[in-house]
């Protein structure tokens, strides 16, 4: 029985190819990506992975702002913890292949207008109307 071997070099260049090839998976503006960045730098305690509640709060109404949910970014903020506690970082291939489970931001956060918008539309069609009615009489 013929096994295949490898050697070391050989392995880590596949580790790295298959790292790579992972993180190209995730642009660097996924809200994903950049809320695991955030939490990476946000945590304390080296492998006790400790984040405060207030710096947790932040976080997640940054992520809400990005289009994410809060359950969502709830979870980035585990997966981020726990790479941390097993010694890893947000770019290591675990943590990557776990980030990309989590749903991507929602496009109908971003596309709606906010109420204020809507408001300053209403607002200036009732001027138009009124200054149309005044110009014709």
């Amino acid at each position: 029985m013929d096994r295949i071997r490898t050697t070391s070099a050989e392995h880590r260049a596949w580790e790295v190819g298959a790292e790579n090839r992972a993180a190209a998976a995730l642009e660097t503006f996924d809200a994903r990506w950049v809320m695991a960045v955030r939490v990476s730098d946000a945590l304390e305690g080296g492998r006790a992975a400790v984040l405060r509640p207030e710096t947790r709060a932040r976080l997640v109404t940054s992520a809400t702002r990005m289009g994410l949910r809060p359950f969502d970014a709830n979870m980035v903020i585990a997966i981020v913890q726990d790479a941390a506690r097993e010694g890893q970082t947000p770019r290591d291939l675990d943590t990557v292949d776990r980030l990309m489970l989590v749903p991507g931001p929602r496009t109908e956060a971003r596309a709606r207008p906010g109420r204020w918008v809507l408001a300053c539309l209403l607002f200036s069609a009732a001027w138009a109307g009124l200054l149309v009615r005044w110009l014709l009489g």
